[in-house]
C-alpha cells in the first residue's frame, strides 16, 4: 500500500445506464398517436413529384437525338424550333375565374284588380263551382241472372228457328191426378168428411187430414155428409160407391185422394208443392165464424131443428131445414 514499488492502477468504472426498459429512457415526446399521424400526413403534401420534371414527348426527343448523333448538322431554323417546342408557354393564358353567379331578383309584386270587394269575390267563387261538372259515380257492376247468359240465349235462339221448345218445361204438380170436379169445386179445396165417431179409423182419418189443412191455413170447404146427407150422395156420384169412404181431398177440381194418399204427399214435401202451386186461399176461413164457429151449419131457425112445421091442423116436414134438421149458416155462406 504505502510501497512505493506499488503502482496505481486506474479502473474503467462503467456509467449507470438504466435498462431500455426504464421509465428514464422512455421519451413520451416520442409517442405518435396513429390518428394524429395520419392527419400530419395528409396536411404535409408530397413534394417530391414537385420537382420531378415532366419528361419530353418522345417526338421532340427523337428530333434532338437525330440533331445531335446525325452526321450533317441542322439548320439553325429546326434547331430553334426545336427548341421551341422544348420551351414552356409561359405565356400560356390564365383560366378566367367563373364570373359570381347572379342573384335572381324576386319580380316586383303586381296588384290584381280582378275584384274590388268581397261581394265580387264571392259571386266569382259561386259561379266557378257551378261551373265545375260533377262526375257521376261509377256503374255498378251488378250480377246477371242465368238467363241473360250469352250462350243460353243463342241456344234459345236456335231452338225457336227450329221450331222445338225450350229445353225445360215448368210441370204443373196438378197434372198427374185425375180432374174430377165436386159441385162449386172449381176454385176453392173441398174435403167431404164426418163427425161421427161410430168407425173410430174412419173418424180419425178424418181428423188428420183437417189438421193437415189447418196447419198450412188453407181455407177448404169442409162438408160432412154426417150432417147432410146430399154431401154423400155428391161423393157418390164423384168417386162411385166403392170410394165413397171419408175422408175425400179435392183441389181445384182435381181429385187428391184419400187420408193415406194425403198424408204421403205431405210426407215427400208434394202437398206443399200442390197447394202452392194451385194458389189457394190461405186464413182462417169458416173457423173463424162467429155463427157456426166452423161446423157450417145452424138449427133450422123456422122448425127449431124438428124437421116438422106445423100448417093449419096438420104437421108437415120442414122444406128449408136437412134430414138432420140442419141449415147451412147465413154468415159463412
Amino acid at each position: 500500500m504505502g510501497c512505493t514499488s506499488s503502482k496505481r492502477i486506474e479502473v474503467a468504472v462503467d456509467a449507470y445506464r438504466p435498462p431500455p426498459s426504464s421509465i428514464a429512457v422512455f421519451d413520451v415526446n416520442s409517442i405518435e398517436e396513429p390518428w394524429l399521424k395520419s392527419s400530419s400526413d395528409a396536411a404535409v403534401p408530397d413534394e417530391s413529384f414537385l420537382d420531378e420534371k415532366p419528361p419530353p414527348p418522345p417526338p421532340l426527343l427523337d428530333k434532338l437525338n437525330g440533331a445531335i448523333e446525325g452526321a450533317a448538322p441542322r439548320s439553325w431554323d429546326e434547331v430553334s424550333k426545336a427548341l421551341e417546342d422544348l420551351k414552356p408557354k409561359l405565356n400560356a393564358a390564365a383560366a378566367a375565374p367563373p364570373p359570381p353567379p347572379v342573384e335572381e331578383q324576386s319580380a316586383p309584386m303586381r296588384k290584381n284588380f280582378s275584384f274590388h270587394t268581397l261581394e265580387e269575390l264571392e259571386k266569382k267563387k259561386a259561379s266557378a263551382i257551378d261551373n265545375k261538372q260533377v262526375s257521376a259515380p261509377a256503374p255498378v257492376a251488378v250480377a246477371r241472372s242465368l238467363k241473360d247468359n250469352i250462350f243460353i240465349q243463342k241456344d234459345r235462339e236456335e231452338r225457336e228457328k227450329e221450331g222445338k221448345g225450350a229445353g225445360f218445361v215448368k210441370r204443373d204438380p196438378l197434372g198427374d191426378f185425375p180432374e174430377i170436379c165436386p159441385p162449386g169445386g172449381e176454385e176453392a179445396v173441398v174435403v167431404y168428411t164426418t163427425s161421427l165417431g161410430g168407425v173410430r179409423r174412419t173418424y180419425e182419418d178424418c181428423n188428420r187430414v183437417r189438421q193437415l189443412m189447418e196447419t198450412y191455413q188453407v181455407v177448404f170447404d169442409e162438408r160432412d155428409v154426417a150432417l147432410d146427407g146430399g154431401f154423400r150422395g155428391e161423393l157418390r156420384g164423384l168417386v162411385g160407391e166403392e170410394g165413397a169412404v171419408v175422408p175425400r181431398v179435392f183441389v181445384k177440381g182435381r181429385y187428391i185422394g184419400g187420408a193415406e194418399e194425403v198424408v204421403g204427399l205431405n210426407e215427400t214435401g208434394r202437398l206443399s208443392r200442390i197447394l202452392n202451386w194451385a194458389r189457394v186461399e190461405r186464413g182462417a176461413g169458416r173457423l173463424g165464424c162467429r155463427g157456426c164457429g166452423g161446423a157450417r151449419f145452424v138449427p133450422c131457425l123456422g122448425c127449431g131443428g124438428s124437421c116438422k112445421v106445423v100448417v093449419g091442423t096438420d104437421r108437415e116436414r120442414c122444406g128449408e131445414c136437412n134430414e138432420n134438421g140442419l141449415v147451412h149458416c147465413p154468415i159463412c155462406v
